[in-house]
């Protein structure tokens, strides 16, 4: 052997030495890869939930809003009866008036019976409706020619309900 050969085979072992790991820490870096693995599979798992429960919450206020916008319907539907009534009913609107409180119980009732959403049998989707809760005279002004009613109504689309309460004044 050459002195040069000597002296690779020297500095090999040295570094043999240097690079070995005592025999206690053979295989840690596949509990390393294994544990990187594992939070990066926590972390993705996460990042699906979080998106499933998103869409199922931004789903849920989407019904809610139609919720709303439906009652708003059956608020407008109850407007458009009313000043059509008082123009063209005018009789009908004053027996509401003038009307004792059993009497208005029996003219309420059957005053706001046919505001309703008509069914559509074609459609498949989910259902939707509004339909009036409230219905009362508080106030008549004839000085002024002024009404002024308690409403309530209550719109639903897919399960989600939403119901709107006003004090209106109407004049004639």
């Amino acid at each position: 052997m050459t002195p040069a050969t000597l002296t690779i085979q020297s500095q090999d072992s040295h570094i043999s030495r240097f690079l070995s790991l005592p025999k206690g820490r053979h295989g840690i870096a596949m509990p390393i890869i294994f544990g990187l693995v594992l939070c990066l599979a926590i972390w993705v798992a996460s990042l699906s939930w979080t998106m499933t429960n998103s869409r199922a919450r931004y789903q849920q206020v989407l019904k809610a809003r139609k919720a709303y916008f439906m009652a708003r319907s059956g608020m407008q539907h109850l407007f458009l009866k009313l000043k059509t009534m008082q123009r063209h009913c005018i009789e009908a609107m004053q027996s509401i008036e003038n009307a004792n409180d059993d009497e208005k119980k029996l003219l309420y009732s059957v005053f706001i019976e046919d505001i309703i959403v008509p069914p559509d049998d074609n459609y498949t989707g989910e259902k939707y409706e509004y339909r009036v809760n409230e219905f009362k005279v508080e106030s008549i002004d004839h000085e002024e020619s002024k009404l002024t009613l308690q409403v309530g109504v209550e719109g639903s689309f897919g399960g989600q309900k939403n119901s709107i309460s006003r004090l209106i004044r109407i004049s004639r």
